[in-house]
């Protein structure tokens, strides 16, 4: 079994591995960061470290909506950044042997798999698809 943190991004649910998520950041001040792409919010500081913060919504494509007060700090050796999300949901244990697969040729396509969890789908994020998105912004 896997603990998953899932989460909403306007109607639709997603997910992220307990294990990837260093913490939950809720109201940090968000202080300027120039010259990057529209997708980061600025940084924050947890723990005397400048962390990074991108608007995940508007990184997967969402219409633009209020900025997330609510950050999911990831783990410092997966990505070195914060992801801003909607509300937050309870942690679930979760058997990722039971995840449908996606494929997809869409450049934008962060989602590793689909969990089914009571009647509900959940959206695994691929962090390594992520990452690369943000790469190429940095660009």
């Amino acid at each position: 079994m896997t603990q998953i943190l899932p989460f909403t991004l306007g109607a639709e649910r997603y997910a992220l591995k307990l294990t990837s998520i260093q913490e939950v950041v809720d109201g940090a001040q968000l202080h300027y960061l120039p010259v990057t792409p529209a997708t980061f919010l600025g940084a924050i500081n947890v723990h005397g470290q400048v962390v990074p913060v991108v608007d995940l919504p508007l990184l997967l494509g969402f219409d633009p909506a209020p900025v997330c007060q609510r950050f999911l700090v990831l783990s410092p050796q997966i990505l070195s950044l914060a992801l801003a999300v909607h509300q937050l949901e309870s942690v679930i244990n979760v058997d990722l042997q039971h995840l449908a697969l996606m494929q997809s040729d869409e450049p934008q396509n962060c989602i590793a798999g689909v969990v089914h969890w009571h009647e509900k789908m959940i959206n695994l994020l691929d962090l390594e698809q992520v990452g690369h998105i943000i790469e190429t912004q940095l660009k």
